[in-house]
């Protein structure tokens, strides 16, 4: 299993790496039911502008600020948006995805479980807009998210890299 000791980048003791990472099965589908529908908006979008590409995304937006993330509420998980910029060709935001409590059953294999209590995982996407094609659409894997939206995460939370939902 590849868990890892990375307190300064998220603050947890246990990380989750690559798509072979051996997370468990239930919090993967947690965070698999916030980020397919917001995928489908991503790499799939119904509009061919930036400004309106970011305003159809689904998720709390997030302004950035320490001071305002308290008032998100991830309690049973979700999406954030922050850091989001456009130009007339071009659209980027970050994004963090938790994936709520993990509920009290066992393990996918029978086994009783024992391990983090929600796994919350963060990127960055990018995209390209052309008259002539749909955008071409980019994620970025990042291993550190934003201090403040970490904070928020309850004690047992472990960071889970983008890359370990592929698939």
């Amino acid at each position: 299993m590849f868990a890892g000791i990375a307190l300064s980048l998220t603050g947890c003791a246990t990380e989750y790496h690559g798509n072979n990472s051996e997370i468990d099965g239930t919090l993967w589908r947690q965070i698999a039911a916030f980020e397919d529908p917001l995928n489908r908006s991503l790499y799939q979008p119904w509009v061919n502008e930036p400004g309106a590409y970011l305003d159809s995304l689904q998720g709390e937006v997030w302004s950035g600020s320490v001071a305002s993330a308290a008032d998100l509420d991830l309690r049973e998980g979700g999406v954030v948006l922050y850091d989001t910029s456009s130009t007339d060709s071009t659209a980027a935001l970050s994004v963090f995805i938790a994936s709520g409590p993990r509920p009290d059953v066992p393990t996918d294999q029978g086994q009783e479980y024992k391990g983090p209590s929600q796994v919350f995982t963060c990127y960055r996407m990018e995209a390209a807009f052309s008259a002539e094609a749909a955008p071409s659409v980019g994620r970025i894997t990042v291993d550190d998210c934003p201090p403040a939206l970490i904070d928020l995460m309850p004690d047992g939370a472990a960071f889970a890299s983008g890359e370990v939902f592929d698939g």
